[in-house]
């Protein structure tokens, strides 16, 4: 696929800039205010109007460094105009605002990191202040809204999925971080599949990637054997595997997963992304490849 096969080089998740597509956002400060914490919003300017029902929209985690990504992404498949990027992001941050993502993504609170399990509270946060800020000046399609999240951010997209489907259309989970609080989102995604909502609710499109190299199958044969039984004791394939296989008995969720050749957790990333984003807007990126 276009644009997918480069992310498998594996860049450094602190370093992979795109500083074109980064000049190209208008960045916003909103503030929640329930907790008094302050968010950047990194949003797209499509120069063409929206369509009669509506921009698509994907709202993206560790915003700083993923809006740029996705908008340099649409930018080479020739639908920057036609498609919202909206980044949720911190300020002062170039890529990722590491403590405040444990404190924002994760569904409960663990003892090794303080202020964690705050998952619930930001994404009722993006509902109901940072969705309305973007519908006041962007038309957004309501059926074709996007949330996607990689390692703590694939972890709070399937929460969300879990707990509130109706909130976006479409869930993207990049190597999600099923391992944590020994798997305590698992159990959700199960009960979400077995209740009479599941048939009710409008059809999802949720997709689900890992890298092949984040559960090492030889922990002797790697050159950092530390990490390496961290990554297996994280069951990261494994776990992104079997949640794709409880979301599919759901018969309102079109679930797509796929294991990405040669990509690691940094490599994911993009990988995971880009293979989303083709998927999701696979009509409109076949429009723009025909001659």
């Amino acid at each position: 696929m276009s644009g997918f096969l480069p992310a498998l080089a594996q860049p450094d998740l602190e370093t992979v800039a795109h500083p074109e597509a980064a000049a190209a956002l208008r960045n916003e400060s909103i503030v929640d205010p329930g907790t008094g914490r302050v968010y950047e919003l990194l949003i797209s300017q499509p120069s063409q109007p929206a369509p009669a029902a509506g921009y698509p929209a994907v709202f993206l985690f560790d915003g700083n460094r993923t809006a740029p990504a996705a908008l340099a992404w649409l930018k080479e498949h020739g639908l920057a105009d036609r498609v919202l990027v909206v980044g949720l992001g911190y300020p002062d941050t170039l890529t990722f605002n590491i403590p405040r993502r444990f404190e924002d993504l994760t569904p409960s609170a663990v003892a090794e990191r303080a202020g964690s399990g705050q998952a619930a509270a930001f994404l009722a946060f993006i509902e109901s202040r940072v969705k309305p800020r973007i519908a006041r000046d962007y038309p957004l399609d309501p059926s074709r809204t996007a949330l996607y999240g990689h390692s703590l951010g694939g972890l709070a997209a399937l929460f969300d999925l879990a707990h509130h489907p109706a909130r976006f259309s479409a869930y993207f989970a990049a190597s999600p971080s099923l391992w944590w609080d020994d798997g305590l989102v698992m159990p959700q995604l199960q009960q979400a599949v077995q209740g009479d909502a599941c048939n009710r609710s409008e059809p999802k499109t949720v997709i689900i990637t890992v890298g092949a190299k984040e559960q090492p199958l030889n922990i002797g044969q790697t050159d950092n054997p530390e990490r390496a039984a961290k990554l297996a004791r994280r069951h990261m394939v494994d776990n992104a595997a079997q949640a794709a296989e409880i979301l599919a008995a759901c018969p309102a969720f079109n679930v797509d997963y796929r294991l990405l050749p040669g990509a690691g957790h940094g490599a994911a990333l993009d990988g995971g992304m880009f293979h989303a984003l083709d998927r999701w807007l696979g009509a409109h990126v076949a429009e723009q490849r025909t001659p």
